[in-house]
């Protein structure tokens, strides 16, 4: 078997939030067919359920976990050599001599997302950029719109730094990975693929039902991405006073932070759940799943997971765009507050007319994304690199 070593800045298990959910995924996909061997540099602890997945579906596995304060001295050197802050922040020099050592005997390396990938840019072997999304993009989009003053500063100084770093390594790696065709344009480069994002095909048989929700409005996601609470505060702030008196609006993910958290003091009709076992039951049987994203890039796997279910999806065009579905047909595309209220009490009201964007959505997410389509994507071009790199 042809041997594969795959880096990553955080464990694939617990498979919770859109990069450790696509990594779980590409593992599980990669051990099939090849050896597989990881690096990790995270905060994370690695856990005993992380252990038994890692021993399970890698060859062997290294995790270099770094506390805070190493971290935090590793980004210093941003004010130096002018590299993105997160580049620094994940690079460690045991780490690279590792990396260095182990990398000699693989056949193909993959970077995950832009922060892992100066570990391998001076390495002769076939490479792949797994960047998932232009977070050079992202920041760009979101300083005037995100709601934390940390996180705007931080958009201010990474943004260009970002965009210049991910330009060159889509030019040193042998191929990139790309969830967004918009990104792609934007780069315009033939290293590029197109890979689309994976749903769990369970959900697609998911039936479950609970009539508790059914004047629920959701949203699913992350709690503690910024991304994320600037979606929940926006709706928040400009749509739910406008909706119809007995719709509740129930925020569903884990790592809530305080300011979410505290939303429920304000409203009676907001619950906050953290994490759930089975949120799928929540989403399915709630009115219509929102996904008000006024900040962030890229696919949101939790709009592909809703739309997996066979639910209404109320999104922002900053939200749809990426996925290339069609509003009025797969989901519902609207950014301006009275129509999202408007839509939100019209569905209530008139449940049966927008019955069609269930089964629409389904069938969207089956022909489109799913793990078996992304699974097929990226294993044909580690074929081809490595017949490339026969050559």
């Amino acid at each position: 078997m042809k041997k594969i070593l795959l880096i990553t800045s955080r464990l694939p298990y617990p498979p919770i939030g859109g990069d450790k959910l696509k990594n779980y995924n590409l593992i599980k996909i990669l051990s099939k067919r090849y050896e597989v061997h990881l690096v990790t540099i995270t905060s994370e602890k690695l856990g005993d359920k992380s252990k038994e997945f890692l021993k399970k579906y890698t060859t062997t596995y290294k995790v270099f976990q770094k506390n805070k304060l190493e971290l935090f001295f590793s980004l210093s050197k941003s004010l130096f050599n002018k590299e993105p802050l997160q580049v620094n922040y994940y690079y460690f020099k045991d780490v690279q001599n590792y990396i260095n050592n182990v990398a000699k005997d693989k056949d193909l390396i993959i970077s995950t997302l832009v922060r892992t990938t100066k570990y391998v840019i001076n390495l002769n072997k076939p490479k792949i950029f797994d960047m998932a999304d232009s977070i050079g993009q992202n920041y760009k989009k979101s300083i005037k719109k995100v709601k934390s003053p940390l996180w705007k500063l931080v958009y201010s100084i990474e943004a260009d730094r970002l965009l210049n770093y991910e330009k060159k390594m889509i030019n040193i790696f042998d191929s990139t990975f790309m969830f967004n065709k918009e990104e792609i344009k934007y780069f315009n480069n033939d290293k590029i693929k197109f890979l689309p994002h994976g749903v769990n095909e369970d959900l697609l048989e998911y039936e479950k039902i609970n009539d508790k929700y059914k004047d629920y409005v959701a949203f699913f996601g992350k709690m503690d991405y910024q991304p994320n609470i600037d979606a929940v505060l926006w709706f928040v702030e400009n749509v739910f006073n406008k909706l119809n008196k007995n719709i509740k609006f129930i925020i569903v993910g884990a790592k809530p932070t305080k300011q979410i958290l505290n939303l429920t003091n304000k409203y009676k009709n907001i619950e906050v759940t953290g994490f759930v076992e089975d949120p799928y039951e929540i989403l399915k049987s709630s009115l219509c799943v929102v996904a008000p994203m006024q900040t962030g890039a890229g696919i949101q796997n939790k709009i592909l997971e809703s739309m997996a279910l066979g639910t209404i999806n109320v999104v922002s065009s900053l939200a749809a765009n990426p996925i290339g579905a069609n509003h009025k047909k797969e989901f519902l595309v609207s950014d301006e507050p009275d129509e999202i209220a408007n839509t939100i009490n019209d569905i209530q009201k008139n449940k049966v007319k927008y019955e069609y964007l269930k089964s629409n959505a389904r069938e969207f997410i089956r022909n489109n994304f799913t793990w078996t389509i992304y699974g097929n994507v990226y294993t044909n071009e580690i074929e081809r690199l490595l017949n490339d790199s026969k050559k």
